[in-house]
C-alpha cells in the first residue's frame, strides 16, 4: 500500500504525456477515489501550460491570463515530488525532473513578452511565484531620507521589480540612479548592473523592473547608487542611497 501513492503520480504522469489504456484509467479512476487528496487533473493543467508556451507568439495573450499561467506553473507540482527529485536516482525520481524542467520552460519562455507588462503585474508575478521582499535600508545620504519599499528577484526567471517610497526626486539631466546586484559566485568590485531608473516629483510608490546586464548565479545583496547620466560601468560607490541584503 505504501507504494500507492507512487503508482498515482506515474499514471498521472503518463497520462499527461502519452495517454492511458483503458484498463490503466480505470485503475487510475480506482487509485484517485481511494486518494481524493490528489488533484488528478494538475499535470494535465502543466502539459497544457508547456503546449501553449511552446506555440509561436502570433497574438500575445491578455496580461492576467499569462500571470495565470506563470502562477500556476509555479504551484502545480506538490512539495514532495520536488523532494523526489531532488533525491538519489530512482523509479519515480526522473518523472518529476522532467515535468519540472518542462515547467521551467514554459515559465521562462513567458518572461520576455512579461517584461511588456506593468512593474505591478510584474511583482505580482514574481510574489505569486514565491519570491519573497527584500526590505531596503535607507542610508545616511540625503537623497535616501525616509525612503523605503523592497526588491523582489527572482533568480529563475532572471526577473525583479524594485518598490520605493519617498526616494528623491532626480533631475535626469543632472544625475539619474543605478541598481546593483551583488553575486556572491562573482568578484564583489564588480556586481552586476541592474540598469538606471529615474524617481518622478510627483512622489507616491514607485516600481522599477530589474534589467540585469548578466546572468545573475546567487544574488546576495542590492544597492542603489546616484550615477551621471546614462549610469556607469564600475560604481564608484560614493553615494549609496538603498541597501537590500539577504541574511
Amino acid at each position: 500500500m505504501s507504494a500507492t501513492p507512487e503508482r498515482i503520480d506515474e499514471l498521472l504522469m503518463q497520462r499527461a504525456i502519452e495517454g492511458l489504456s483503458a484498463a490503466e484509467t480505470v485503475d487510475l479512476d480506482r487509485l484517485l477515489r481511494h486518494h481524493p487528496s490528489f488533484d488528478g487533473d494538475a499535470l494535465e493543467r502543466a502539459a497544457a501550460a508547456v503546449a501553449v508556451a511552446m506555440l509561436p507568439r502570433v497574438e500575445a495573450l491578455p496580461g492576467d491570463v499569462r500571470m495565470r499561467v506563470l502562477a500556476e506553473a509555479a504551484t502545480v507540482i506538490p512539495a514532495r515530488h520536488v523532494r523526489a527529485a531532488a533525491s538519489p536516482p530512482g523509479a519515480q525520481a526522473w518523472p518529476w525532473l522532467v515535468a519540472a524542467a518542462a515547467l521551467a520552460l514554459a515559465a521562462i519562455g513567458w518572461w520576455p513578452s512579461a517584461t511588456d507588462l506593468p512593474a505591478s503585474e510584474q511583482r505580482a508575478a514574481l510574489l505569486a511565484a514565491g519570491a519573497a521582499p527584500l526590505a531596503w535600508t535607507a542610508t545616511a545620504d540625503p537623497a535616501a531620507a525616509g525612503a523605503g519599499g523592497d526588491v523582489v528577484w527572482d533568480a529563475r526567471t532572471q526577473r525583479g521589480v524594485m518598490r520605493f517610497s519617498a526616494l528623491a526626486a532626480n533631475e535626469p539631466t543632472r544625475f539619474q540612479y543605478q541598481v546593483w546586484i551583488f553575486d556572491a559566485v562573482r568578484d564583489e568590485r564588480y556586481p552586476v548592473d541592474g540598469g538606471v531608473f529615474d524617481m518622478p516629483a510627483s512622489g507616491g510608490e514607485v516600481l522599477i523592473a530589474i534589467r540585469a546586464k548578466l546572468p545573475v548565479s546567487n544574488a546576495v545583496r542590492f544597492a542603489v547608487t546616484v550615477e551621471v547620466p546614462g549610469g556607469v560601468v564600475v560604481s564608484s560607490r560614493e553615494r549609496i542611497v538603498l541597501l537590500a541584503q539577504l541574511g
